[in-house]
């Protein structure tokens, strides 16, 4: 948990003092089906009902996408406030969920391409 929630700070951080996003307005894509712990964080990058439910309001900021699906991913980095995505290169909450070949390739492509 400690490890996504750093990863959400210095997303933030790095997109504020580096990228140029203005303040408050850094987003953070993230892949449905994720699991990364019970924060407030997490939760709010869930999609998971059961994880969420009764808890909001949730962290602003977050965004969600389909995992294993490049082109919304792309659409995703189209907004110039995208500061970060998050992905799990094999999903295991829910079963062994492993991504097509060539997924992870095309992620970096396509973040690097939209730093």
């Amino acid at each position: 948990v400690e490890g996504g929630e750093t990863a959400c700070k210095l997303a933030r951080k790095w997109a504020y003092n580096v990228k140029g996003i203005p303040k408050y307005k850094a987003q953070i894509v993230f892949a449905a089906g994720n699991f990364w712990g019970r924060t407030m964080s997490a939760i709010s990058s869930s999609t998971d009902p059961s994880s969420y439910e009764g808890f909001g309001p949730f962290m602003p900021g977050f965004k969600i996408i389909s995992y294993n699906d490049l082109p919304a991913l792309e659409r995703a980095l189209q907004d110039p406030n995208i500061a970060a995505f998050m992905v799990e290169p094999i999903q295991g909450e829910a079963g062994v969920v492993v991504p097509d070949e060539g997924y992870l390739t095309g992620v970096r492509k396509l973040c690097t391409a939209h730093n």
